[in-house]
């Protein structure tokens, strides 16, 4: 399988993206666990803020549908999402190509 970088762009920090977090993270555990989601974090500088994923998978659209699971995403935090097949050139992450 490869690898993929998902990139989130989200929306302004709201009460009810702050209530919908603990359903996001919950969401990225079982994917880690079930060694889906490889590495994951909040892109903390910068304006606007967002997120770095990288996900394995076999292709662009089944990583989306994947993260189309997410309540992040389905509840409106993410003001855009962005998928790319990630080409490791020097290191290696376990599981992905």
């Amino acid at each position: 399988m490869a690898a993929y970088a998902v990139n989130y762009t989200y929306v302004p920090e709201t009460d009810e993206m702050t209530a919908a977090r603990p359903a996001h993270v919950e969401f990225l555990s079982e994917l880690h666990s079930a060694g889906t989601l490889l590495v994951s974090g909040r892109l903390t500088e910068g304006d606007p803020l967002g997120a770095l994923l990288i996900i394995r998978g076999e292709s662009v659209e089944e990583v989306e549908k994947i993260m189309d699971g997410d309540p992040f995403f389905s509840d409106g935090f993410v003001a855009e999402r962005q998928v790319r097949r990630w080409n490791i050139v020097f290191g290696s992450i376990d599981g992905a190509e």
